[in-house]
């Protein structure tokens, strides 16, 4: 599979295992926990939420996401960076669609700061706000968001992971 095409797999499962396998993910994803949009237990989910992913609880965290659905976080290529904003919102001339309707049609953005060595989320103003964490950005400013952080737009809900998680969590993946 070429670098820039899209993976075939539709759960974070499916993803890990293509990993496994030779597809390689330059790109950050988003999994969706929206309530009510997944199979599986949701109450676990909260438990193994935090700033960053614990570094023995990378495999609880993998299977509880499993069967959730992904997005990629921009294009799959080393080339472009992420120094260009990915937009996200419910519009479908943002970079990442959000079928919700608690999401505006432009409802943030992620760029990749090089000198921070971090992905940073920035609410674009946005009618239902945007959380990381539960933590209510302001329209504007500039959030580090890390592996393994809930960010919410609006009532959609999804877990953050970046390429080198990832990554890892393909080597354990089953």
């Amino acid at each position: 599979m070429a670098v820039d095409e899209r993976p075939q797999a539709r759960t974070l499962r499916e993803l890990l295992l293509e990993m496994r396998g030779g597809y390689v993910l330059h790109r950050p994803v988003v999994v969706d926990v929206t309530p009510g949009t997944r199979d599986g237990p949701e109450a676990t989910i909260e438990r193994t939420l935090t700033i960053q992913l614990p570094a023995a609880g990378g495999d609880d965290l993998s299977s509880e996401l499993a069967g959730c659905s992904f997005m990629l976080v921009g294009p799959n290529t080393l080339s472009a960076g992420l120094e260009t904003p990915v937009t996200i919102g419910r519009s479908r001339r943002c970079d990442v669609r959000v079928d919700n309707d608690s999401v505006s049609k432009v409802h943030a953005s992620v760029t990749f700061d090089q000198g921070r060595a971090a992905y940073l989320l920035v609410d674009e103003n946005s009618r239902n706000g945007t959380r990381v964490n539960g933590q209510q950005l302001s329209p504007g400013v500039a959030a580090p968001v890390y592996a393994g952080a809930q960010v919410a737009f609006g009532d959609a809900v999804f877990v953050f992971i970046d390429p080198p998680t990832l990554r890892k969590l393909a080597r354990i993946a089953s």
